[in-house]
């Protein structure tokens, strides 16, 4: 009851809600596994990684895109896809990386992610949007965490990147709906719909082992590197997903970056890239890990980008549109200057 109280007060959730699946600003689905909660809104106080208190309005609007702008506009239509960190979720709407650069790009901004997303869940999303959105430009968000996501086997191996939510994989051509933890299957699948105390105490469990561990899957993948047959079976996976993701959105140009540059996945995810014409930035991150280096305070608690983390994304992305040449829309409207 207490639980269901804070989630009332804090998110609106009603009280009684126990059939939707809906945890906060994500709900489970069918078959992406979970979404963006659509038409959602929290005011709150995050807390940067250095102790700094400050406040945060997020939304998330049709289809329960975080940034959904105007269909009709004649701005260059730019869409982000991506997970938690495009997800965003302790940022304003305002101060995410992509609201910043659409504002100095003067491009129409069109932003989904998802906390946890693999691939293919990236993938069904700009599936069933790009042809109402019709960008100009696509902006990839990866993630070292793609690989384990994207394979059920590494994801089962896996304490730090396993939320225990059952999800579509890409397995021998089509999707198959597994879950990360088949042994508790049921059991996780009754609790993530019908029990917020359980699911507050399983995904705490779930955390305490994250942090206490040094057996997970990504300690052996990162001191074999690419020898690893696991990861190596979830590169070509990851392969064939971005194969699909450029033959649905043709000619239309695609930009990539990374969360972070960790070997031996921002290797693969550079091979990945190239073989389908997609441009990548691996100096992204790297922005990011320097300001961490120096000291400043650009992570939320959780890890994720606070606001000056965002500012800083934001400029490098901005750097390189300006350096690939303007982006010009179907009515002419000349976005970069």
């Amino acid at each position: 009851m207490a639980i269901r109280a804070v989630h009332l007060l804090r998110d609106g959730i009603p009280f009684s809600e126990t059939t939707e699946g809906k945890i906060g600003p994500i709900t489970l689905d069918p078959d992406l596994g979970w979404r963006a909660t659509e038409n959602y809104q929290e005011r709150l106080t995050e807390t940067t990684r250095g102790g700094t208190r400050y406040d945060v309005y997020r939304s998330q609007k049709r289809h329960g895109f975080r940034q959904f702008g105007n269909l009709q506009s004649p701005k260059p239509k730019l869409l982000v896809i991506g997970d938690s960190f495009t997800h965003a979720t302790a940022v304003s709407d305002n101060k995410t990386y992509y609201a910043l650069a659409g504002e100095m790009l003067g491009m129409e901004v069109f932003a989904y992610g998802a906390g946890g997303y693999g691939t293919l869940q990236e993938y069904l999303i700009l599936d069933r949007y790009v042809d109402e959105i019709k960008p100009d430009l696509i902006l990839w968000q990866f993630c070292i965490n793609d690989f384990i996501n994207n394979d059920n086997a590494l994801e089962q191996a896996s304490l730090l990147n396993n939320n225990g939510l059952t999800r579509p994989y890409w397995v021998n051509g089509s999707v198959a709906h597994l879950s990360p933890k088949p042994r508790g299957k049921q059991l996780r699948e009754w609790i993530n719909h019908h029990s917020r105390f359980l699911y507050f105490i399983v995904s705490r469990i779930d955390r305490l082992r994250a942090v206490t561990t040094t057996a997970s899957v990504e300690t052996f993948i990162e001191a074999e590197g690419s020898g690893h047959g696991g990861f190596r079976h979830a590169v070509e996976v990851t392969d064939e997903l971005m194969g699909r993701v450029r033959a649905r959105v043709g000619t239309t140009p695609i930009v990539a970056f990374s969360c972070a540059n960790v070997a031996p996945y921002s290797d693969g995810l550079a091979l990945i890239s190239a073989h389908y014409g997609i441009e990548y930035w691996n100096d992204v991150p790297d922005m990011v890990r320097q300001a961490l280096d120096r000291g400043d305070d650009v992570q939320a608690s959780d890890e994720h980008w606070n606001e000056q983390g965002h500012q800083l994304v934001a400029s490098m992305l901005v750097k390189h549109m300006k350096a690939r040449g303007a982006v010009v829309a179907r009515h002419q409207y000349n976005a970069v200057r």
